[in-house]
């Protein structure tokens, strides 16, 4: 048997939970307890993955609860438009700064699940990297990339050591502009840890040339620059952007800004 891991979730009523899930594509894969027309547990599959239903469950009216079931797909739109009138929808399809369009919505229980594909920043990203012509070229053709994302493809492709001249050459004529070069000694003077009121923690590092952030512990991203003082992490399209605060040529703090959000944040 190949090892994986098979999540069980114990909810009130198995039935009309498996008719639910039935409803939306799952597929019933295994059941017992059918003595008498009861059920007491169902294993059911959707694509390559499985989840298990078990009697026993409690009533929940919480915004969220304590298991969300995360579905990979390659059709979120598709599934937005076949059920969005009969289910609860949490969050139409959106993109999320870590890559993934989704679609949240919530099953009878209240558990929710998450359909998440790639988003068209992340798919063209990895073609980048890959050298993969062709999922570049379909990407682009769908039209649905900002200008900065085209610009940051453009700077990770030109930084590549094999020169992807071909991919290079399509981003140009998609619109992609080089993003502006910041001198060394310029990113050099941005370095340093950076603290808001409430303790959040910004460390801005320099190596190889690029400046880097890291929030907290986390891992440092790199940074493209916007301008001389605005930056936005090269491999996430909605991640935030970050603006450094220069008063006679002095740095004195940054915002960083996601979605409406800003955090504003002084030297450490």
């Amino acid at each position: 048997m190949v090892d994986k891991v098979v999540p069980m979730i114990h909810v009130p009523e198995v039935r009309p939970t498996v008719d639910w899930y039935q409803s939306i594509g799952f597929k019933v894969v295994d059941t017992y307890g059918n003595d008498g027309g009861g059920l007491s547990f169902a294993m059911l599959s959707y694509g390559n993955s499985e989840v298990m239903f078990n009697e026993g469950g409690e009533q929940n009216t919480r915004f969220r609860r304590e298991v969300d079931l995360y579905v990979y797909t390659d059709k979120v739109d598709d599934l937005y438009q076949r059920f969005k009138d009969r289910v609860e929808v949490v969050q139409p399809p959106h993109d999320t700064f870590y890559g993934m369009r989704e679609l949240i919505v919530r099953d009878l229980n209240r558990f929710w699940v998450t359909f998440g594909q790639s988003s068209p920043f992340d798919v063209l990203m990895r073609g980048v990297r890959e050298g993969d012509i062709e999922k570049v070229q379909t990407v682009l053709g769908s039209g649905s990339l900002k200008p900065e994302a085209l610009s940051a493809a453009l700077a990770t492709a030109s930084a590549n050591d094999n020169q992807r001249a071909e991919i290079i050459e399509l981003l140009t004529k998609a619109g992609a502009v080089p993003p502006p070069e910041v001198d060394a000694e310029t990113l050099q003077s941005y370095v340093g840890k950076y603290k808001s009121e409430q303790g959040f923690e910004l460390n801005l590092s320099f190596s190889e040339g690029k400046l880097f952030g890291a929030l907290g512990a986390q891992q440092p991203l790199s940074l493209t620059a916007i301008d001389n003082f605005t930056f936005k992490p090269t491999d996430f399209d909605n991640y935030g952007v970050l603006t450094l605060k220069v008063e006679n040529g002095k740095i004195v703090g940054c915002e960083l800004q996601h979605g409406s959000d800003k955090t504003q944040l002084r030297p450490a």
